[in-house]
């Protein structure tokens, strides 16, 4: 494990999506903004349809500044303390809850030194890292401990997530403790008496970074659904935190006011498929079943364009070269991106054109416990140069 985690560094990204929003509108300033240069898009209303929770990154991070992400981050050895199996009430025998009697990818897999399972400690990760940086705290009473454990392992159906209102000056107390040291987390929840929800996250998709320069990361993505979007409050990583559908941020990464990753672009083009929570909570419950594959996009640099090819392309090699030690990146083609689309014509790739356009084309069928994406601004407007 050692030779590959010098390569890249583990983390957790949580999906979370709403099914309505709770705050006052006034308090989305960035989206009311944003639904000014678009109004079409009907963002700023109560009426329910499904929003996701993004945060802008501030300009001075080092790590994609002033992009739109999911909430999450690195692991912590803290969020695989074997302490969290006393508050979770989580034993070994209801691991199945997480694991489906199925082996996950590598992230899943590798040995650690702690006896806490993989899948929890990510888990725990999620949750600490998105009411680090947005204030939420996706969390049950311990009360509900008994009730849930029981409920989770006889249940043959899905549930939503709960979060937990306490008071804003002690959640800010909270996240400023545990930003600075995350063992504070399991303070917390022993002090407040609640237990992270994490059985209502599921696991959704594995990404791993290229092999660029810069930071890497071999990142867990779950997904979990709430009822009522909750207030959002910006760290010191973060300087906006909205809810917005993801046609709607889709939209406003094509006419550049809001920029996207490419596995951000990925994931809302799937999550385009759901209008409302309870169907992607069905699909989301369904294919969680089939655990999560990794997928590492690989870089082809065309006569004009940048593409990042995906597992299932035709442009996408046999055998990937993981840790960037064999294969060059990006590769070289000679081709236009009109040629390779008629050369290559089974597309899972996104393209990152000159004019710094993104786009996401995908005409693959969904595989099993996999729903592939709806294709994204695949006619980008065209700028003089």
């Amino acid at each position: 494990m050692a030779s590959l985690l010098k390569h890249w560094r583990d983390s957790s990204s949580l999906i979370i999506a709403s099914k309505k929003l709770s705050m006052p509108i006034p308090r989305q300033t960035f989206a009311n903004k944003l639904l000014k240069k678009l109004p079409e898009v009907a963002e700023n209303t109560n009426e329910e349809f499904l929003r996701v929770l993004l945060l802008k990154r501030h300009g001075n991070n080092s790590f994609m500044p002033n992009t739109f992400v999911f909430p999450g981050g690195m692991i912590n050895e803290n969020d695989f303390s074997e302490e969290w199996l006393d508050i979770t009430g989580c034993t070994q025998d209801k691991m199945e809850l997480f694991t489906k009697g199925r082996k996950g990818p590598n992230i899943f897999t590798r040995e650690r030194q702690t006896k806490l399972p993989n899948e929890i400690g990510f888990r725990i990760t999620a949750i600490r890292e998105t009411f680090e940086e947005s204030g939420v705290l996706l969390a049950r009473p311990l009360s509900d401990l008994k009730d849930l454990v029981h409920l989770s392992s006889s249940s043959h159906h899905p549930f939503g997530a709960t979060y937990c209102n306490i008071p804003i000056k002690t959640s800010m107390s909270w996240r400023n403790k545990i930003i600075s040291d995350p063992s504070k987390f399991i303070s917390m929840c022993k002090e407040l008496e609640i237990t992270p929800d994490i059985w209502s996250l599921y696991e959704w998709s594995n990404w791993l970074t290229p092999p660029l320069k810069g930071s890497r990361f071999d990142t867990a993505f779950f997904i979990c659904c709430v009822d009522e979007a909750p207030l959002v409050y910006d760290s010191n990583e973060t300087e906006e935190g909205v809810w917005l559908s993801p046609s709607g941020t889709l939209k406003a990464c094509a006419e550049e006011i809001v920029a996207l990753a490419p596995p951000q672009i990925y994931e809302l083009s799937r999550l385009k498929h759901f209008t409302n929570i309870d169907e992607l909570l069905s699909v989301a419950w369904t294919n969680s079943f089939y655990r999560s594959e990794q997928w590492m996009p690989v870089i082809l640099q065309s006569q004009d364009c940048l593409i990042f090819a995906l597992p299932g392309d035709d442009l996408y090699p046999s055998d990937p070269d993981l840790t960037g030690e064999v294969a060059s990146c990006p590769m070289i083609r000679t081709e236009t991106l009109d040629e390779l689309q008629v050369l290559f014509p089974h597309h899972n790739r996104i393209v990152l054109h000159r004019d710094k356009q993104m786009s996401l084309y995908c005409n693959l069928h969904d595989l099993p416990g996999y729903l592939m994406p709806q294709q994204f601004n695949t006619t980008p407007k065209t700028i003089a140069v």
